[in-house]
């Protein structure tokens, strides 16, 4: 660990993003990871993964030289081998890609802009903290964690399906990849913005429990079942998981609305069922 003395974050109030880590895949170049520490360190964040399969996949030295008063993300970096790991590890991932899909079927890289994501995340990380099956945030599980891709070919297909949200920061310009430590400026000044916004503005009383991803996750499984008995086109139910998903986070549905989904789905399987025999 380091010597250095003092502070290493100096903070006015507790940061908005306190409860937000970053992880970074196969980074290729130190210098992006310190730099990416040191923007941590500006909105007060609070853990630095690096997923890689290799044993020291990562010039820390280097890294330590473009981090200023970031320096302790990096001593404090955790290595983990796959990002299955990371989604056992949070409630909530937030993918980055600059990359869109062009195709109405690629629903993969049908991304969030950066303005319609930042209340929708929010609202998802509200829902994990709230009810009472609250699962309470300790070292090994925590709240939410923004993935940032390879320096040049950015996370994969796959990698981001493992993702709650998936957000592209449009420039405007036909060349739109960003480096990875100035996207990650963008993105956590606007979050942090808006949070300090909301909770500013936001007196209102919660009245009714969000849905948890369990019970989002029990709608997706009864219509994946609703699907198979009604004989719903193989090459079909791949993406039915994935869009049904997608579905129920973009529009935040209520509790009521969700167990009305789950009831017609579940009276529809049942019923197909019954005159099927």
């Amino acid at each position: 660990m380091s010597k250095r003395k003092g502070p290493w974050i100096i903070r006015d109030s507790p940061s908005p993003l306190s409860q937000f880590s970053a992880a970074i895949v196969e980074p290729e170049f130190a210098l992006n990871v310190g730099y990416l520490a040191r923007i941590m360190a500006n909105f007060g964040l609070k853990q630095l993964y690096v997923i890689s399969k290799e044993k020291n996949p990562l010039d820390e030295k280097q890294a330590l030289r473009f981090s200023s008063h970031g320096y302790q993300f990096i001593e404090r970096i955790r290595y983990l081998e796959r990002l299955d790991q990371l989604r056992e590890r949070f409630d909530i991932l937030v993918g980055t890609t600059a990359i869109r899909g062009k195709r109405k079927s690629n629903i993969t890289r049908k991304t969030y802009s950066l303005e319609q994501s930042i209340p929708i995340v929010r609202r998802a990380l509200e829902r994990s903290q709230v009810g009472p099956k609250r699962r309470a945030l300790t070292d090994s599980h925590e709240a939410i964690c923004v993935v940032f891709g390879r320096d040049t070919t950015g996370l994969t297909n796959e990698e981001l399906r493992k993702c709650d949200y998936n957000i592209t920061i449009s420039s405007g310009m036909k060349y739109n990849t960003l480096n990875v430590s100035h996207a990650a400026a963008i993105l956590f000044f606007a979050f942090q913005s808006y949070f300090k916004l909301i909770s500013h503005s936001n007196n209102q009383t919660v009245t009714e429990r969000e849905p948890t991803r369990k019970e989002k996750e029990r709608v997706v499984t009864l219509f994946e079942e609703l699907a198979e008995v009604s004989d719903f086109q193989d090459y079909k139910k791949s993406k039915l998981h994935e869009t049904i998903t997608r579905l129920l986070d973009r529009s935040s549905p209520s509790l009521r609305e969700l167990y009305l989904l789950m009831g017609l789905a579940s009276k529809a399987r049942t019923k197909i069922k019954i005159l099927s025999t």
